[in-house]
């Protein structure tokens, strides 16, 4: 696979530069660990309510890395849902210039990780450790509308092994090869999406346990805090 790769997050807008210090940190850490030597440019998604000044302020907390914000507005739909359709489909197509991208979210703090995470091997996606899903609705109504588009058996793919999403690294080009990026479109603009607050977790664990068996890995020396939840992320390769 390819050397272009970029670090790339879904970032909110907030009203005083007081709202980024955890994007902030982020962009701190990944500076200490991934990114020592600049390489990767940080992309940062954003609803278009990140205004020039905010812009600047996060540039100048970090300025020997090349930070990038990317207006998504036109695919943007609003709401939770609107956020796990972005990470399920658009993201892919914003990204299409890079050949693998690394998702750190704004609330993730990378402390330790190994040499090169995008060292990707034979792999389409390296994770921090597996994940089940919780959410009732998706348990309930997913499966079925992923069978329906696949023919394959939830038993066979729907299980507690889905990608940690909040960081991983993915080859961009597998989620856009056409029946694979027809499929994802299908499943994330589907009104059933909206209803049932599908989430990009168990929409892209599933495709990966059904059509990359083999071909997920786990990103070596990775530790970090998830914020949102207070707990901390080790990833041993452990299934």
């Amino acid at each position: 696979m390819g050397s272009n790769n970029a670090i790339v997050a879904l970032t909110r807008g907030y009203s005083s530069i007081n709202g980024y210090d955890s994007l902030i940190l982020r962009n701190a850490h990944l500076k200490q660990t991934v990114n020592k030597n600049n390489q990767y440019p940080l992309i940062l998604f954003h609803e278009g309510n990140i205004p020039k000044d905010h812009q600047d302020y996060i540039k100048e907390m970090e300025i020997t890395q090349n930070i990038e914000f990317v207006d998504i507005s036109s695919a943007w739909s609003g709401g939770y849902e609107g956020m796990c359709r972005f990470q399920t489909y658009d993201i892919w197509n914003f990204c299409k210039g890079f050949d693998n991208i690394m998702r750190v979210d704004e609330d993730c703090i990378i402390q330790s990780c190994g040499e090169n995470p995008f060292e990707m091997g034979n792999n389409v996606y390296l994770r921090s450790v597996y994940f089940a899903e919780s959410h009732t609705e998706t348990n309930a109504t997913l499966p079925q509308k992923i069978k329906e588009l696949t023919g394959a058996e939830p038993s066979d793919f729907y299980n507690d092994k889905f990608v940690y999403t909040n960081v991983g690294v993915a080859n961009v080009n597998f989620w856009l090869e056409p029946e694979m990026n027809k499929l994802i479109k299908e499943i994330a603009y589907s009104d059933l999406q909206r209803a049932n607050r599908w989430g990009d977790l168990p929409v892209l664990g599933s495709l990966l346990n059904i059509f990359a068996e083999g071909e997920v890995g786990h990103i070596e020396g990775l530790v970090y805090k998830h914020l949102s939840h207070d707990n901390v992320i080790t990833s041993n390769g452990i299934d």
